[in-house]
């Protein structure tokens, strides 16, 4: 795939988090802090499984990309561009370096979880999946967000 975007895509650094907040809340993606706040992101650099790149611009950060490898499966959690920098390649010049991170960790497959627009103000992001190469299966993301009971708290 050729792209539009000049930009240097690297694995994230510490120093990139607030930046990447940034952007998750500038684009709606930012759920709640314990998934998406800074210091989320921070125990998510410190695992070798993860890929977490950034793509940089000329004086700042335009965009990134999360995901896992849990040894059968690779997936990619979250990516997000500075609404500035939509449709300049950016998205995809992440999704391409990501997929190659997971193919040299020796992931067959990469999966995705992707924004559906059924909440207020959210867009349909299936069709930047497909362009990507990636295709719907029969599946639903359930998650459980009460996993803390107040004994845990103690």
């Amino acid at each position: 795939m050729t792209t539009q975007s000049n930009t240097g895509i690297r694995r994230a650094t510490f120093d990139d988090l607030d930046a990447v907040v940034d952007i998750t809340k500038a684009n709606k993606h930012y759920w709640t802090p314990e998934v998406d706040g800074k210091e989320a992101l921070a125990r998510f650099l410190e695992r070798n499984s993860n890929v977490f790149l950034v793509s940089d611009g000329e004086s700042e950060i335009l965009g990134f990309i999360v995901g896992s490898w849990d040894g059968a499966r690779a997936i990619i959690h979250k990516i997000s561009v500075r609404p500035d920098a939509h449709g300049q390649g950016v998205g995809t010049c992440l999704v391409e370096s990501a997929i190659d991170e997971f193919k040299e960790m020796g992931a067959p497959t990469v999966g995705v979880t992707a924004a559906d627009g059924a909440r207020e103000g959210e867009n349909d992001s299936t069709g930047f999946w497909n362009k990507a190469g990636f295709r719907l299966i029969p599946a639903k993301l359930m998650i459980n967000f009460d996993i803390w009971d107040d004994e845990d708290e103690n």
